[in-house]
């Protein structure tokens, strides 16, 4: 196995960090920067998982609430593999713009599953506002965190086998920067 940075590195130079050094509430911008974690209703309870993945492809479209009817997830990490950052690059008005939203008869079937973790290599499972973060909240009651703006490629996701997660805590910040490996298989 080898272990493969998925996280998103935002230097002072990066027009993401410069726009949220830019919002009147920069602290808590700063931490929906990147890769990081949603936390509006409550936070992990450790700083490290290390989980089992199940990798769904989302290159043509989103899971229905069908696909995920038979899927174990039980404590594992739900990886939606849209392409979107790898394609239009982090920040940029395509990715921004680009629909990778879960409905909400989707999330409520994943749910059931159980999962630990979201990751997603785009913006988020809600449509921009009130739903992306009702959706956030949703999971967070699950026990259940929604994990943005990871960084995957084809490669990537078919050699995935398990995630290890770091999560800063101590950021007061809704938005928890963390950093997430990849552990693949070697080939």
């Amino acid at each position: 196995m080898k272990l493969v940075p998925l996280h998103i590195e935002i230097t002072e130079e990066h027009p993401a960090y410069r726009w949220a050094k830019s919002q009147s509430d920069s602290v808590n911008a700063i931490g929906h920067i990147g890769t990081h974690l949603d936390c509006y209703t409550t936070e992990p309870t450790k700083d490290t998982y290390e989980v089992d993945v199940v990798v769904f492809d989302c290159t043509k479209a989103m899971p229905t609430a069908a696909q995920f009817a038979e899927s174990d997830l039980i404590g594992k990490a739900v990886v939606f593999y849209t392409c979107v950052l790898n394609s239009a690059g982090y920040g940029s008005d395509v990715y921004g713009k680009s629909k990778t939203f879960l409905t909400q008869k989707a999330l409520d079937a994943l749910l059931i599953r159980k999962p630990a973790f979201i990751l997603i290599d785009a913006c988020g499972i809600g449509n921009h506002g009130e739903e992306h973060q009702r959706f956030d909240k949703q999971c967070e009651r699950q026990n259940c965190f929604v994990i943005e703006n990871v960084l995957l490629s084809e490669e990537i996701v078919k050699s995935l086998r398990r995630i290890r997660i770091a999560v800063d805590l101590e950021s007061s910040s809704t938005g928890k920067c963390c950093q997430v490996w990849g552990e693949c298989t070697s080939k």
